[in-house]
C-alpha cells in the first residue's frame, strides 16, 4: 500500500470512530469490530437490539474513501460523518405504519 493509500486508510478508520461517537450520541451502541479486511463497527439500537449492522470504511473504484453498508452499497463519504449517521440512524429506527 503506497503512502498516500495508508494516509487515507487511516483517515477512514478515524472517521469511523467519528461515526461511531455521533451513532452513541444518538442512543445507539456502536462500537469496533474486526470483521473482514476493512474497518468497521457494529451499530446496534438500544431500543429494538434486533435492529443492526455493520458499516465499514473501504474505497470505491475512484479512489475516495466511503462508508459502506454491509451490503456494499455506499453510505456516505468518509468526511459526510453527519450525513452517515442520520441515514444510520434512520435504516436502525422503528417506523410506525402510517
Amino acid at each position: 500500500m503506497a503512502a498516500t493509500e495508508a494516509d487515507a486508510a487511516q483517515q477512514a478508520a478515524v472517521q469511523l470512530d467519528a461515526l461511531a461517537d455521533n451513532l452513541a450520541a444518538r442512543g445507539f451502541a456502536a462500537h469496533a469490530i474486526q470483521a473482514g479486511k476493512h474497518p468497521c463497527i457494529s451499530v446496534v439500537s438500544r431500543s429494538v437490539p434486533q435492529l443492526s449492522e455493520t458499516v465499514y470504511t473501504a474505497p470505491a473504484a475512484d479512489g475516495g474513501w466511503w462508508f459502506w453498508w454491509s451490503w456494499a452499497d455506499r453510505i456516505a463519504p468518509v468526511s459526510e460523518v453527519e450525513s452517515a449517521a442520520f441515514k444510520i440512524a434512520y435504516v436502525l429506527t422503528p417506523h410506525a405504519d402510517d
